[in-house]
């Protein structure tokens, strides 16, 4: 009777054991599938403080909205934690683009300076690249 009882138990703990293993095999696409992981699960408002950061697109971004009529930058260029952009004065601008350049600085509190410490804009005016601007926080 004793191996009666120890024959009916095995087919009983081989389920027993393939159930287990399914269910913790089970667990990890359901964590999956449920969005749980090892990340933080802050919401990443890009307005605010994008993630990761885009310091060329800020830049662009800022100069389309300071610059005057006709005025155009080329795409900005980030290199050794310096970001800089050539600005375009148009041929038929009267005054001084290098001091031109030094009211296009953002302003302190612009978020640009959370990632960026030092912009150089420089003018091409009249066929010529002129002495450029820069700006620190």
């Amino acid at each position: 009777m004793n191996h009666a009882r120890r024959h009916a138990a095995r087919p009983l703990l081989k389920q027993l054991l393939v159930v287990t293993l399914l269910a913790c095999a089970g667990a990890s696409p359901l964590r999956a599938q449920a969005g749980i992981t090892d990340l933080p699960t802050a919401e990443i408002d890009p307005r605010i403080d994008p993630f990761p950061y885009d310091a060329r697109k800020s830049l662009r971004d800022y100069l389309r909205v300071v610059l005057p009529t006709r005025w155009w930058a080329n795409e900005p260029q980030f290199s050794l934690g310096v970001l800089s952009a050539q600005v375009h004065v148009p041929d038929g601008w009267k005054g001084n683009p290098t001091s031109a350049m030094m009211n296009l600085c953002p302003p302190y509190e612009n978020a640009i300076w959370r990632h960026v410490s030092r912009i150089d804009l420089v003018p091409f005016y009249q066929k010529v690249l002129r002495p450029g601007v820069r700006c620190e926080r």
